[in-house]
């Protein structure tokens, strides 16, 4: 059952408008509409209830709007005031409110986040509101699915605040996931689940009395959605906090309703090629009508906080005056690098970022004091009590442009919280939840046309096969000469957009994986250097085709291709993943994710997808894999290696394998000489033996000639 987002646009709901003298006419909203949730209250802090439409100026790009609709929203109150409800109606309703962790190593840091978090639970909420409890620790981790138990939602945060073993909070979430998954496989009709649990949201109870809660099926499938991207986030870093924020706010955009995230952190330090995620992070929480409230949980830091970058602007600036001023002598290394300095000063302040992402969305940092309670008192209200306002801007061109929209009191005192704007996308890119940058790629992959004008290559690797399905990592390879680059102050810039989607046999999309990735690179990784994104997901047995794209954001040329494969039914016993080149290796890695697939005794492997080898004096074949141990089997697991050439089997090799670690998982990564073998293709197979179990995998390489 598929429900359109309502967030820079409404197809079905009908809204109550305003005109002078008169209170109740109705009419139907279309699909150029923008709906606008707005906070308002006065210079003390005190909401304000008693705003007329007179009150507020909406503007669009700067031209002034004529509002279709203007009401107050309280508490679980119905969207229409005629009677006449959609499926989509009684669904607004419903509250979402995110608690995203970030990993705290003070512990006086996680004490504030828990003290805080507990004291937002323990306010007055509505009868529709729901809590959930992320955490985002190397990867995206859920520790409580949405529900309105407080008890279960205390634990939670308890848990997520402790400083527990990464290692235990994904077992966690591996369980929870799990969970919810057979119960919505369990659910006999889901879409007569979802409408009971949005009529009781609307206030009416069936006819046999009220269910025990009929939202969990929606509210499962929300979650889920919500962590589809979890293991394709990897590391501790601003980058996988970005995507991880991705994720909650992506997984959201079918609920109609007023959803907020609460993201507990230390703050983000958002880098130069960091800059077009970030940007891409705000435009889709506010297309899905998202809004994030920062909370700094490093308590009173103001001063210490903006010391560093104070100094270091104060510095920059010193030799940026000297620069000018110079008639004769050498520069120095501080006057060279007075620019960049600048810049960097600028982002120090790791507290700018995250007061971006909340203002930008229409909430509110909360920082600076180790007594959190009555900002997150004014969050509850706004959870509870806003303005609901919709325009039609008359787009003529919908380009992917981003429109800003600014919210002004024409009362004094005024002060109002509302999003900042939108992309221009069309009526079916949104409701379809497209982000701009995907619309060229998907345009190019359904031409169905294989276009190398960008180079690249795409694959799947298989993993772990599970009960439910086994787990894939889609590669995407871009060697960075193929991109066309942009200088600015002496730094070397590339921005490409990646795009897959993964297709059943009767050609429906399973699973769409995009990325929008810039670079700041030197000119020697431009001449030799790759991109490798991996983005995780699981399906079941079957054949399945890989439509991927890549675009070279600078140039607008666009690389199309077209692959298959195949993903066998699970067998019992020992099981073995894809083989997979070796591009490179980072040994004693820091901040790796246990559930990392691509890692080997403490490094981290970079994979690719190259299949050729050339024959030089110190060239080796390197290829890496992960054995599964099977626990029930008493056996220890072994590998052969067989290299064969025209189906004739040239030798065979045992490998020693080590032990398993606590998961039954036994990286190995094998590395061959290959200057003594001929020049030609040859076919890798690796079988792995249990007991009296087998699994096997092959691959190709191709040893060249130079």
């Amino acid at each position: 059952m598929k429900y359109t987002p309502l967030c820079a646009l409404l197809t079905m709901a009908a809204l109550t408008p305003f005109s002078a003298g008169a209170q109740t006419p109705t009419v139907k909203t279309t699909v150029d509409e923008v709906l606008l949730d707005i906070v308002v209250r006065d210079k003390k802090g005190k909401p304000i209830s008693d705003l007329q439409p007179g009150d507020l100026t909406v503007s669009d790009n700067g031209a002034k709007q004529t509002l279709t609709s203007f009401r107050l929203v309280r508490g679980a109150e119905a969207i229409t005031q005629t009677g006449a409800v959609t499926k989509l109606d009684p669904l607004r309703q419903i509250r979402l409110v995110t608690l995203a962790f970030e990993a705290m190593g003070a512990p006086e840091q996680r004490k504030t986040a828990r003290t805080a978090a507990l004291d937002l639970i323990k306010g007055d909420q509505g009868t529709n509101v729901y809590y959930s409890v992320v955490m985002l620790n190397t990867r995206l981790l859920v520790l409580q699915q949405f529900t309105k138990d407080k008890d279960a939602l205390a634990s939670a945060i308890d848990r997520a605040t402790t400083g527990l073993a990464v290692g235990k909070l994904v077992s966690e979430s591996e369980g929870i996931k799990s969970e919810m998954r057979r119960n919505l496989g369990a659910a006999a009709d889901q879409d007569a689940n979802i409408l009971a649990a949005a009529t009781q949201a609307a206030g009416a109870q069936p006819a046999n009395g009220p269910p025990s809660d009929p939202t969990q099926p929606m509210l499962m499938k929300v979650m889920l959605d919500m962590l589809r991207f979890d293991a394709a986030i990897a590391g501790r870093n601003a980058r996988m906090s970005i995507e991880a924020l991705e994720s909650l706010v992506r997984g959201q955009q079918a609920m109609p309703g007023r959803k907020s995230v609460l993201y507990f952190t230390e703050g983000l330090y958002v880098t130069p090629e960091l800059d077009t995620m970030f940007r891409n992070l705000l435009g889709m929480a506010n297309r899905t009508n998202v809004t994030f409230y920062s909370v700094d949980t490093r308590g009173v830091m103001t001063a210490s906080q903006n010391a560093g970058a104070t100094r270091q602007l104060n510095g920059a600036t010193k030799a940026s005056a000297l620069t000018v001023n110079r008639t004769e002598g050498a520069t120095t290394t501080a006057e060279v690098m007075s620019s960049d300095n600048a810049e960097v000063s600028a982002r120090s302040n790791v507290q700018l970022a995250i007061r971006d992402l909340a203002e930008s969305t229409g909430g509110f940092l909360i920082a600076d004091s180790n007594d959190l309670r009555g900002p997150l008192h004014k969050v509850n209200e706004e959870i509870s009590s806003y303005y609901e306002v919709t325009f039609n801007p008359g787009i003529q061109n919908y380009d992917g442009s981003f429109r800003k929209i600014s919210v002004d009191g024409d009362r004094k005192g005024l002060v109002i919280h509302a999003r900042n704007g939108y992309f221009a996308l069309p009526p079916e890119a949104r409701a379809a939840g497209l982000q701009a940058f995907e619309m060229p790629l998907l345009k190019a992959i359904s031409d169905g046309k294989v276009s190398e004008d960008v180079g690249f290559r795409a694959g799947a690797v298989q993993l772990r096969a599970r009960d439910e399905g086994t787990d894939l990592s889609i590669l995407v390879e871009v060697p960075l000469h193929v991109l066309q680059p942009k200088t600015d102050a002496g730094k070397i810039n590339v921005h490409c957009s990646l795009g897959a989607l993964v297709k059943d046999s009767k050609g429906e999309v399973v699973q769409k994986l995009t990325r929008d990735r810039s670079f700041q690179v030197t000119a020697d990784q431009l001449k030799l250097g790759n991109f490798v994104d991996k983005m995780a997901m699981t399906i079941p047995p079957g054949k399945y085709t890989l439509e991927s794209a890549v675009m070279d954001r600078e140039s607008g040329k666009i690389g199309v291709q077209h692959s298959e494969f195949t993903i066998p039914p699970r067998k019992k016993g020992v099981g073995i993943s894809s083989l997979t080149a070796v591009r490179s290796y980072t040994p004693n890695a820091k901040g790796l994710d246990p559930n990392e697939p691509f890692q080997f005794q403490g490094g981290s492997i970079t994979p690719t997808l190259n299949d050729s080898v050339p024959k030089t004096k110190d060239a080796a074949l390197r290829f890496f894999f992960i054995v599964y141990q099977d626990a029930s089997i008493i056996a220890k697991p072994t590998v052969e290696i067989e290299f064969l050439k025209n189906g004739k089997s040239l030798t065979k090799v045992p490998m020693p394998l080590p032990e398993a670690d606590a998961e039954g998982r036994i990286p190995y990564v094998m590395t061959i000489p290959a200057a003594a073998i001929p020049a030609g293709n040859y076919d890798i197979q690796a079988t792995a033996k249990q007991g009296d179990t087998t699994s096997e995998t092959k691959t190709t390489v191709s040893i060249q000639q130079i």
